[in-house]
Order: C-alpha cells, then structure tokens, then sequence
C-alpha cells in the first residue's frame, strides 16, 4: 500500500546495490539509533529496488529475540527458500514443514529430519541460480541473549563462503551490541561486513512534508520551522510524520501546538523523569554533559565542573571511568561510529536537552 508521507531513499539504496551487485562489498552493516527509519528503508527502498535488479530479497528482524530466534530464523529461511523452489539438500526438511508463520512453524509429522543448519540453507540458496539478498534487521540483539553462538557461526561461515551469490545487509541500533558481536573471538561475525553509519533525514525531508500538508489542506507552512522541529526531535522522521498527520487530519492545529503536544506524548509514555531520578547524580551529569556535545570528560577542567555541580571536593578519573561503564551497561551511553561517547537513545536525549 502506498504511503503518502513515506519520504524514499532511492537513490542511496540504488547506490549500495550496485556496490552489491558489482562485488565491490557483500556486506553492509547500516548503523543508527533506534526510530531513524532503518526498518522502512530495507522495506520500502531496497527490498523493491533489489527485486528489480533480479535479487531475491528476503527480511528478517531479530528485534524479539528468545530463546526460539534460531529456530524461527532457520523456519523464516527455509520458506523463503521452498517459495523460490529451492530444495537440493533441504528437500525432507522442507517436506516437514507444515506451515510458517508470523508465530513460528510446525511439522507435519512427529519424526522431522534433523535441522539444517543456518549455513546448509545460505548454500542452497547460494546454489538455486538467483542473486540472493538477505536484509537482516537490528542484528545485535543476537549479542544479548547466551545461546546464539553457533547461530552466529553458521551464518557467517555460510555468508562468507557464499559471498559471490548471497548477499547482504544488517542493521544495528546499539553499537554496544554491535562492538560485543564485533569483539567476540569465538565468533568474528562482521569482519567482513562494511560498516557505514545510516545517513539520518535533513530539511529535504520536512520541505517534502511540508509540501504534501500544503497539498491536503490548501494551508501554507513555514518550512524553516518544521525543520528545526526536526532537530529539536533529533532528527527522527516518525516524529514529524507524526506532526504532520494530525495536521491534516485537523488543518486548524498550529505547527508550535502539534509539535508540543508529540513532545509531550513522548515524554510522558517513555517516563523519562522517573527513569532520571534513579540515576546516580554523576551519571546524571555526564549524560547532561554528553548532551552538550562535551567529550572531555577526563580532562580537569570537566572533573572540577562536575565537582561543583555535585557540591564535592573532586571527582577522580576512576569515578567517571566507573560512571561510564554504568551507563554504558545500562545502554544508555555508547561510542559512535567516530569513536566518541554519546547517548544512545534520540528520544532521551532530546529530554535531556530539553531539560538543560
């Protein structure tokens, strides 16, 4: 179904795929925090683009891992393989399955053949005579749960063997789950992987908004101040979409009053305040510090400010080492893609400067 307010980024998806396609990279890992439009971009601008240029596309998000993931991605796999009318060495199993659905599969019998693995269904599809492209989102979250390592492994192995025909591209939202897949040596899963950070949406994407609210309601809108709600938003899309729905829905709500009112919902349905009250007071100002762009946070001149907000003497180089690690254990901080320190949920962040 064709969404109006669905911003494309055609052109860059057309430029990973042909880098994809001419065997420059096999892999992409596309990095951004939570809410950039990571999802809608492998749905909306690769997956069709892909299919045009012959790739059999296939998704999946690991966004719910359990302790079923495993089985579910080797389900999801194997029916996308039945549907392309590959068999070879899966044949009985895929004669086993019943059905798959959103909800998992089941057998049809009670003696199934045992399980192929991740890396035996990446070959036969590697072998079925099409260009596969396989769109595997919020791929960290693998790293949070103890029992996917040979899943880690065998995805790899097939990836990597099978790199002239199966192609493929990650999405990751944590870099902290990201850098602990990345480090683990007994599963070196993106080393071959391209890491690039997602592009996020600048003022072409709300003059584009501002162009279709204008189309519906006959309503002129400033353009200069949508987009520096934007940035006030830090830069998620669905948050001006939003905006922008409800003033076409009602055409006599004032950009300023729908905007305020999105920023509340927000605020309120995440409980940031609640969520800040538990934090140490160190912690507290090192966020607030990384809202401020400040990096460092080390250096003296940082630790007397932070003395002084916290009506103490000093504050050592261990204290906000082990502050640091509190926070990144807690996925609030992480290092981006540059190496510096930065909080890790937009959302949050854009309450924190709110707050300053």
């Amino acid at each position: 179904m064709h969404d109006p307010l669905y911003y494309s980024r055609r052109p860059y998806a057309d430029a990973l795929l042909t880098m994809l396609a001419e065997g420059v990279v096999s892999a992409f890992t596309l990095f951004a925090p939570r809410r950039m439009g990571k999802t809608q971009f492998l749905l909306n601008d690769i997956q069709p683009a892909a299919e045009a240029r012959d790739f059999a596309a296939f998704y999946f998000s690991f966004m719910d891992s359990d302790a079923q993931t495993e089985n579910r991605f080797r389900l999801a796999l194997l029916d996308f393989a039945s549907q392309l009318g590959i068999s070879g060495k899966l044949k009985a199993w895929l004669a086993g399955i019943e059905q798959v659905s959103a909800f998992g599969a089941s057998l049809s019998r009670e003696k199934a053949p045992a399980p192929a693995s991740i890396s035996e269904v990446i070959e036969a599809l590697a072998q079925g005579g099409r260009r596969i492209l396989l769109l595997l989102d919020e791929v960290q979250e693998l790293a949070r749960l103890s029992d996917t390592g040979g899943l880690i492994r065998s995805l790899r192995t097939g990836l990597d063997v099978h790199r002239a025909q199966v192609k493929v591209i990650f999405t990751g939202s944590s870099m902290n789950g990201l850098r602990q897949m990345f480090s683990d040596y007994k599963a070196p899963f993106f080393q071959f992987a391209h890491a690039m950070a997602f592009p996020r949406l600048e003022q072409e994407f709300t003059d584009f908004l501002a162009d279709i609210y204008q189309a519906r309601t006959a309503n002129t809108l400033d353009k200069q101040a949508l987009y520096q709600w934007l940035v006030r938003f830090e830069h998620i899309p669905l948050h001006l979409r939003t905006i922008i729905q409800n003033m076409i829905i009602d055409p006599t709500l004032p950009l300023d009053v729908a905007a305020a009112a999105q920023q509340q919902y927000l605020h309120d349905s995440a409980d940031y305040a609640a969520i800040w009250r538990e934090l140490k007071a160190l912690d507290r100002l090192l966020l607030q510090a990384l809202a401020q762009e400040k990096q460092t946070l080390y250096a003296q001149d940082t630790r007397q400010w932070l003395a002084a907000q916290m009506g103490v003497d000093d504050v050592s180089v261990p204290q906000v080492q082990a502050a640091l690690r509190r926070l990144t254990r807690a996925d609030f901080i992480t290092k981006n893609s540059e190496g510096q320190w930065a909080v890790n949920h937009p959302d949050m962040l854009g309450w924190i400067r709110e707050q300053l």
